[in-house]
C-alpha cells in the first residue's frame, strides 16, 4: 500500500495537476499539496533551515478544523526539493478551500507558499479563529478582549524604547499556566495613545502552535500592524505571518510565545 502511494504521488509529479481517481470518489478525499523537503537539525548548518516548510504548514493547519482532520504528510520518495502534504477536504474551511483547491493545483512549494501568504491577508483568518480558540476566544474588538480577559490587572513589563515597534510598548502576561497568553500594547509618541494590541495565543488542539491577531487604533481585528525596521523607519505588514520570523522554534517546528528566534527587543 505505502508503495502504491508513493506511485501515485510521483505521478502527480509528472502530471502537475492530476489528482488519483481516489482523491476524488472517497469520502476521506483529501487535497494533495507540495511542501518543501525537511532538512534533519543534524544536517543543517542553519537552524532557520526549516522555516519555509514549518511556516507553510503552519499557515494550513489555521484553516482547518482540529476535530476534522489534520495534515498528513506522505513520504513520496522523490528526488526533486519537494514532498507531500494530504489536506483532508472535509477539514477545511469554507473560506479557503478556493485557495486550498489552487495550492493542489500547483508543483513548486515556493508558488503554494505565496497562496497561503495571500490568504492570511484576508478575511478568512479571522473567520477561522473559533476553531482553535473556541474556549480562549480572540473577540473582534479590543474592549471585549479586556472584558474577557482583564487583563490590565495582569503583571506587566514597560519597554521605553522597543527595537521592534520604535516607540514605548507595555507587554502583559497571563498569571494562569493555562493558557499562557501574552498581550502586547504599542503606544503612539508623544501622547501614549495605544497606536496598536497585539495578543499571542495557544491552540487549544495542544500542538504547541501559538496564533497572533492584532487590534487597530480603534481596537478592532486588524490584518496588518507597524514595525521598526534597522533604517528608522515605520512600515506596516501582515498579521500574523511578519510575527513568525520572530517567534520560530527551529528544533520543535512550532511558533510560540517566546521570541526564541529574535534575541534583543529593547533599543540601545
Amino acid at each position: 500500500m505505502r508503495n502504491l502511494l508513493k506511485l501515485i504521488l510521483l505521478g502527480f509529479c509528472v502530471f502537475g495537476s492530476l489528482k488519483p481517481s481516489w482523491a476524488e470518489e472517497s469520502p476521506e478525499a483529501s487535497f494533495i499539496i507540495p511542501i518543501p523537503p525537511y532538512r534533519s537539525l543534524e544536517e543543517a548548518s542553519n537552524p532557520l533551515s526549516n522555516m519555509t516548510r514549518d511556516t507553510l504548514l503552519y499557515m494550513m493547519s489555521l484553516f482547518l478544523n482540529p476535530t476534522q482532520g489534520t495534515l498528513r504528510i506522505i513520504d513520496s520518495a522523490s528526488t526533486d526539493s519537494r514532498e507531500w502534504v494530504l489536506v483532508p477536504i472535509s477539514a477545511v474551511h469554507p473560506a479557503s478551500v478556493t485557495s486550498f483547491r489552487k495550492a493542489s493545483g500547483e508543483v513548486s512549494p515556493f508558488k503554494v507558499f505565496q497562496i497561503f501568504k495571500d490568504l492570511l491577508k484576508t478575511q478568512a483568518y479571522f473567520k477561522v479563529r473559533a476553531w482553535h480558540h473556541s474556549r480562549f476566544i480572540i473577540p473582534a474588538t479590543l474592549d471585549e478582549l479586556e472584558h474577557l480577559y482583564s487583563f490590565h490587572s495582569w503583571k506587566r513589563e514597560l519597554i521605553e524604547n522597543s527595537l521592534i515597534k520604535g516607540t514605548r510598548r507595555v507587554i502583559y502576561r497571563s498569571p494562569k499556566p493555562w493558557p499562557y497568553i501574552s498581550i502586547a500594547q504599542t503606544e503612539t509618541s508623544p501622547n501614549q495613545t495605544i497606536r496598536e494590541t497585539e495578543i499571542i495565543i495557544p491552540r487549544e488542539d495542544l500542538s504547541g502552535q501559538y496564533d497572533f491577531y492584532a487590534y487597530d487604533g480603534e481596537g478592532k481585528l486588524t490584518r496588518t500592524s507597524s514595525f521598526h525596521t534597522s533604517h528608522g523607519k515605520d512600515i506596516t505588514a501582515p498579521v500574523p505571518f511578519t510575527c513568525l520570523a520572530c517567534h520560530y522554534n527551529g528544533a520543535q517546528g512550532v511558533f510560540h510565545r517566546s521570541p526564541d528566534s529574535f534575541h534583543s527587543h529593547v533599543r540601545n
